[in-house]
């Protein structure tokens, strides 16, 4: 449901910091006739109603953001577990550690990473990821659709 000008403008402005009165004034009600807008609003079924379709809105948006900011974040840790690191022992003779020809990856935090990004992606569900956690491997199986045929 749409509300007009003000009262729409309002129901924006109420869910920034739930003060009805500084929503009223940044929604252009008058400094003398805020206060008493501002309740008469909060009264009315459709403000309210509204209000509950604007918090939804805004839920979604900053679960998106956090979903979407998760999803760097642990895709960015599995390429740092993915590099190669040199494998280094302590040489007696140079007193230093040198490296031994040998490079490491941290498999677990990638494989860890991996499970993650598959379940925020929807790729795997939590009955697969506890499958795979008893198991000592893990195995993704993701599902590309192609336009090729």
């Amino acid at each position: 449901m749409a509300l007009g000008g003000k009262m729409e403008r309002f129901c924006e402005e109420y869910i920034v910091d739930y003060n009805p009165i500084r929503a009223a004034l940044r929604a252009g009600y008058s400094k003398t006739s805020a206060r008493a807008y501002s309740y008469q609003l909060l009264k009315r079924e459709d403000v309210l109603e509204r209000i509950l379709e604007h918090q939804e809105k805004f839920i979604k948006n900053s679960l998106l953001d956090n979903k979407n900011r998760v999803l760097r974040e642990l895709w960015e840790m599995y390429e740092r577990a993915v590099q190669a690191k040199p494998v280094t022992v302590w040489d007696k003779e140079l007193k230093e550690y040198v490296e031994t020809g040998e490079y490491q990856f941290d498999d677990k935090i990638a494989m860890k990473c991996l499970e993650f990004i598959a379940k925020l992606g929807g790729m795997l569900s939590e009955k697969e990821a506890e499958k795979s956690q008893k198991k000592d491997s893990f195995e993704i199986i993701v599902k590309v659709d192609s336009d090729e045929d």
